[in-house]
């Protein structure tokens, strides 16, 4: 082919409208393409930074008590309040609760432009908390009095044969009550309720004064808060306060 006919035929091949048209059409689409790609990385970087701090604060908020069952072992003791067993323990699995599930970014509507993400600044480090050891006791007591029944006996001389391991570590008893009853009678009993529990393991055990303390929260802070008048609302929490 001649070559002054062959670079006509391809300017008009080439750089032809229809050629044009394609052009654009493919410039268009690599636009879409790149704001495609912008937008997932605006919403990527919005679930990063969002995600992080509400997980490290689930982490570093203490749990609430360990609900113990109606005749608790040593070993599960020993596990709910000193957060180790002894060597003759089998494995022992504390049920914790679950950490609440991260917050979700919010997403523009289809054809719409995402709005501007504000990046939080980077936090410094912190020491994160270790997870505050407490349990829940079904200690019976008499009707509107302080005195322990017999058959609670037997789980307050398991948790004293506990603390008798545990060195210096101090603890404080923590008295519950339903809510039957004024909030100030309430809070009066739950504290004579944990004063009572107190007295048994250094009368009994001897488990030196200066490791307990004592302190009461009537019933305002209920085990079962759609349950008010429920007995499992009525018990001693004790609560690990370190060496």
């Amino acid at each position: 082919m001649h070559a002054g006919l062959f670079h006509a035929q391809f300017e008009a091949t080439v750089r032809g409208p229809n050629n044009a048209a394609m052009r654009r059409s493919r410039i268009t689409v690599r636009r879409r393409s790149r704001n495609a790609a912008k937008r997932l990385v605006l919403a990527l970087g919005a679930c990063v930074w969002v995600t992080l701090p509400v997980a490290g604060l689930a982490q570093g908020l203490p749990g609430p008590a360990t609900p113990m069952g109606p005749n608790p072992s040593e070993c599960e003791i020993q596990a709910a309040l000193l957060g180790t067993t002894g060597p003759n323990c089998p494995p022992v699995a504390m049920q914790r609760p679950a950490a609440p599930p991260p917050a979700m970014p919010s997403v523009a509507p289809p054809g719409q432009r995402p709005g501007p993400v504000t990046v939080p600044p980077l936090p410094g480090p912190t020491a994160m908390q270790a997870p505050e050891l407490r349990a829940a006791f079904r200690v019976e007591f008499d009707f509107n009095s302080a005195v322990i029944r017999p058959e609670s006996r037997e789980i307050l001389d398991k948790v004293a044969a506990v603390m008798g391991t545990a060195g210096t570590t101090r603890f404080r008893i923590v008295g519950h009550t339903d809510a039957v009853g004024g909030d100030a009678a309430n809070l009066a009993l739950s504290k004579r309720r944990a004063a009572a529990a107190v007295e048994y393991l250094v009368s009994r055990h001897r488990i030196h004064a200066d490791r307990l303390e004592a302190s009461g929260m009537g019933a305002r802070e209920l085990l079962l808060p759609d349950q008010p008048k429920a007995a499992a609302n009525r018990r001693v929490e004790i609560v690990n306060l370190g060496g």
